[in-house]
């Protein structure tokens, strides 16, 4: 699986050796995790020839041979033993996220009848095999670890009872501790997996009771997306774990450990669960990245390690979250930084991107932005709407428009009748809908969020989507993560209907009048028709503004309508260039 880090030659046991030594300095253990991708690498193979689906789609592997695992075996024992060389304080073989041990200790991908397969105890063989290995290599003072699965949410997977058999094998081998991921690549979106926006508790602490009940070692478990600390402070001393591990927070956030043990939660940089790093990292195979933490790989170049010289009159018009992040770097920086929004609360499209069902976890950043802000001496104003005139009275050296955008309104005879309402009215609670309800748009997330919410709400009784694009490109601007628990878990049961490849030819006071590639008109009924076709800029303030200031910046939708990642990068970008 790439990109990652590799540990098959002893020709990268110098360089993770400087890793590790680097790790040490700093004060911390560090344990290296062991994998074999098995059906999802660049050479799919798997206990059994089972398909299943993966990050790339769905995967049909060619079942080992006995030769095969017996070599993939090797493979972990070799890399265990260049793990110690490395200067590791132990090894984790990675059982779970649809991985090659953890397609063997399933039976949905494992129906293997030799001594691999057929039964819990057979199952469990390669592991324990595994950890044999190791230990004859590296001696019983090298722990090592076991992540596996308390649930797999598969109908013919491995389950709690199970899974708790599973692990009672691995405690006879003495593995260190077991560490707990749920469900599998084809389950992460659904109760107990992977945290997504939709759901915002992952039930896994629940789960991971059943083994300190049952085991005497060690027993650690991801947050799965609860980024609450008191909740993790508070599983701990339930009983429902001995450690919590953090996998996403720290990448929003790496210095979250030590602001929990400072008491510094409110400056904890909390995970929005967007799934960026997934998507970059593991899907796209970019540079990993973060979108509310700008850092992210670039800490050498971001760092602010000191003030500027001579600080400068900043002004940043909007309060939405590439705003907040200009404002906040700027005045980390040493300058004089104002802030205008001209709304009475901060947070920009924030405010209504958050209001989606279970979306409310992405105003997390904005508190966080403002607590940041006023720690940094930002002087914020609300209720501030600024006009050229007011920028000249208020003489500022710099100004950084972080102006946003305003909803596409498309050119539809009948666009203008009173049962035609915004999107984001509907979301605000601004406007109401009727029984019957037409959005037009469902490419980007508004559309589809909307409609969710329209259901989930209660709001009408009968949602159309009526789309340009084909089916396959539905709620396309959503991550890969987000989108499926979206689609595959929240949607069936909303009973929402979707018309592909249509175009909009007319509003009328019924409904819609629709025309398709075959150029045949429908028409639908509708009391109410939404809006949600996409956003324009807001560039007015930024092109009166050009020539009439020493230094004008133009970040976020206000530059082209995208997300909040290219809001907070632009903002991290800019606050650093004045």
């Amino acid at each position: 699986v790439e990109p990652q880090l590799r540990i098959d030659d002893d020709v990268f046991v110098p360089g993770l050796h400087r890793l590790v030594e680097t790790i040490h300095d700093a004060g911390a253990l560090v344990f290296c995790q062991l994998h074999h991708a098995g059906m999802f690498g660049r050479n799919p193979v798997a206990p059994s020839d089972v398909p299943a689906w993966g990050v790339g789609g769905l995967s049909q592997p060619r079942a080992m041979t006995l030769e095969e695992v017996e070599q993939a075996k090797d493979l972990f024992i070799a890399a265990g033993y260049r793990a110690m060389e490395a200067g590791y304080d132990g090894v984790e073989l990675h059982g779970s996220t649809s991985y090659l041990l953890q397609q063997f200790s399933s039976p949905h991908t494992n129906k293997r009848t030799d001594k691999y397969g057929d039964s819990v105890e057979r199952r469990s063989a390669l592991a324990r095999e595994i950890i044999r290995g190791i230990r004859l290599k590296c001696g019983f003072n090298f722990p090592i670890g076991y992540t596996t699965v308390p649930d797999e949410q598969l109908p013919d997977g491995m389950r709690l009872e199970e899974a708790i058999e599973f692990t009672s094998y691995l405690v006879r081998e003495g593995i260190a501790y077991v560490h707990f991921l749920p469900g599998t690549y084809e389950t992460f979106h659904y109760e107990g997996g992977r945290g997504t926006c939709q759901r915002q508790k992952s039930g896994l602490f629940d789960m991971t009771k059943a083994f300190k009940e049952a085991f005497r070692i060690p027993v650690f478990a991801r947050t799965c997306g609860e980024n609450d600390p008191h909740v993790w402070e508070a599983s701990i001393k339930n009983g429902e774990a001995d450690a919590i591990l953090i996998g996403r927070q720290m990448l929003s956030d790496p210095h979250v450990a030590r602001k929990v043990l400072e008491g510094r939660v409110e400056d904890i940089r909390s995970c929005i669960k967007c799934n960026y790093c997934y998507e970059s990292g593991v899907i796209k195979k970019y540079q990993l990245g973060c979108s509310i933490n700008p850092e992210l790989g670039r800490e050498r170049e971001y760092a602010i390690s000191g003030r500027v010289s001579r600080a400068k009159k900043v002004l940043v018009v909007g309060g939405g979250p590439g705003g907040l992040e200009a404002a906040r770097v700027a005045a980390l920086r040493g300058h004089d930084v104002t802030l205008m929004e001209k709304e009475e609360a901060l947070g920009g499209t924030i405010l209504v991107a958050s209001l989606p069902v279970g979306k409310e976890i992405l105003m997390n950043f904005v508190r966080w932005a403002e607590t940041q802000c006023k720690k940094a001496d930002v002087k914020v104003e609300l209720g501030r709407e600024v006009t050229p005139q007011l920028v000249k009275e208020l003489d500022p050296e710099v100004v950084i428009t972080a102006t946003g955008a305003t909803p596409l309104i498309p050119e539809i005879p009948g666009i203008d009748k009173p049962h035609v309402v915004i999107a984001e009215d509907v979301l605000r609670e601004k406007a109401r809908v009727g029984k019957k309800v037409v959005i037009l748009g469902g490419y980007g997330q508004t559309g589809v969020e909307t409609a969710d919410y329209i259901v989930e709400k209660g709001l009408a009784e009968n949602v159309t989507i009526v789309m340009r694009s084909s089916g396959k490109r539905l709620a396309a601007g959503m991550d890969p993560v987000n989108r499926a628990h979206l689609m595959q878990v929240i949607w069936p049961r909303l009973g929402i209907k979707v018309v592909r490849s249509t175009e909009i030819k007319e509003i009328t006071d019924k409904g819609v009048v629709t025309m398709d590639r075959e150029w045949r008109t429908n028409e639908l009924e509708a009391d109410s028709v939404v809006l949600a076709r996409g956003y324009v800029p807001n560039r007015r303030l930024y092109e009166a503004l050009k020539g009439q200031v020493p230094e004008l910046y133009a970040i976020g939708d206000c530059v082209k309508a995208r997300n909040i990642r290219a809001a907070v990068h632009e903002g991290a970008y800019v606050g650093r260039q004045i």
